[in-house]
């Protein structure tokens, strides 16, 4: 059979399509480009800082965000000649072609300094048997230090019911300049409503960066606004939750940290909800985690205990909708706490042990107006607790040691 020039072009595109003969060519048709592509956007490739998250046990979370799909890493060390690599796998494969980067260093020695930069090349094209890369970008050198085992004193910020305003952010850090603290917490109302990821990582970038969270570690405890909003299923995904929920308990030093997720402020019932929420059994789940808890070595053998959460079992009103109260009260009354911290009310209060049926002291933060905004300073010396809350205009509402 004769076989025309035109026939034979087409068989012979076909047999090299054919993945039989695409396995039996060479090794180096499979590699990336050796020369990087340039970057096809006019958007620079870090959409964010690195943010540090979850430094416990000697380990510790360094996140960041991307415009683009990339394969990120981090470089770290003892100095800051770095020579250290750590890279996301899951199940054998390193996780790239990605926007959000999560790298999770282990076994670190605690109480040591590291230095470290994140690293991120834009993928270009991910097919199954060739990929195309950029540049390689890095971030600026940062450093931070684990808490270790042997000393007890830390500083830590915290704020509550930021309601994403930055100014009232911005306003109560100068409140608090020059105080070397070691990690800040966010206790919920911060990134609220969140309608999209824009919006969420807006004021997620921005507030990380007002706190050198790129240095220090900084913990987000969820509240009932950051429940609400088009992409406030997704909010938790940006976070690196110690133990992986929204509540939990940690050390540092010898003091142990408690964080509760109270869920919505109304009955899931309510036709806010649209029978979208279902909160009766995360209440429940943190009833069992609280009496394993309050059991454990790590709780009993702490010099001081510290609960916090969003929205307070006290000081509340008889007419509030608060199902804790009834489910948690009389595990956290018998846990000996040294202070209870909440939010949520957007008005500073303190209520002493036995005022309401609590044993341990409460304090309540502020709200996002700036009448009403504090920055609450936690401070461990030895063996006393100091808190310190402060009023956007640097006032002192009030000071106690525990």
């Amino acid at each position: 059979m004769k076989i025309t020039t035109k026939a034979f072009s087409g068989i012979l595109f076909l047999l090299l399509l054919s993945p039989q003969l695409v396995l039996a060519r060479g090794k180096s048709d499979f590699l990336m480009d050796p020369v990087p592509a340039k970057r096809g956007e006019a958007k620079p490739l870090f959409r964010t800082q690195p943010f540090l998250q979850n430094p416990i046990g000697g380990n510790i979370t360094i996140s960041w965000f991307t415009n683009s799909p990339s394969h990120g890493w981090v470089e770290y060390g003892t100095d800051e000649s770095l020579g250290n690599k750590m890279e996301t796998r899951k199940a054998g494969q390193v996780v790239a072609n990605v926007k959000h980067h999560k790298v999770r260093l282990n076994n670190l020695v605690q109480g040591k300094k590291y230095y470290y930069r994140v690293a991120s090349r834009e993928v270009l094209l991910y097919s199954a048997y060739k990929k195309k890369f950029g540049e390689v970008e890095y971030s600026d050198i940062y450093e931070f230090t684990l808490p270790d085992t042997v000393s007890s004193d830390f500083m830590a910020l915290i704020f509550n019911d930021l309601h994403k305003r930055g100014s009232t952010l911005e306003g109560l850090l100068k409140q608090v300049e020059g105080v070397d603290y070691d990690f800040v917490m966010y206790n919920g109302d911060c990134i609220d409503d969140p309608e999209n990821e824009d919006v969420a990582l807006n004021f997620l970038s921005f507030s990380n960066n007002q706190v050198n969270a790129a240095e220090k570690p900084v913990f987000y405890i969820r509240g009932n606004h950051e429940i609400r909003g088009a992409y406030s299923v997704n909010l938790n995904h940006l976070f690196d939750y110690v133990g992986g929920k929204t509540y939990g308990a940690f050390n540092w030093g010898d003091t142990r940290f408690v964080f509760l997720d109270c869920g919505e402020d109304k009955p899931d019932d309510h036709w806010v909800y649209y029978g979208l929420n279902s909160f009766e059994q995360l209440r429940n789940d943190q009833v069992e985690f609280l009496e394993t808890e309050t059991k454990s070595k790590e709780f009993k053998s702490a010099s001081k205990r510290v609960l916090i959460q969003h929205i307070p079992l006290y000081g509340m009103g008889e007419d509030r909708y608060v199902p804790c109260k009834e489910l948690w009260s009389d595990i956290l009354n018998s846990g000996n706490f040294s202070v209870g911290i909440n939010g949520h009310t957007h008005s500073f209060a303190y209520h002493e042990p036995g005022s309401l049926g609590n044993t341990y002291p409460v304090i309540i933060g502020g709200g996002p107006k700036e009448k009403d905004a504090t920055v609450m300073i936690l401070r461990k010396v030895g063996e006393s607790l100091h808190l310190k809350v402060l009023g956007f205009d640097g006032s002192i509402l009030g000071e106690y040691e525990f």
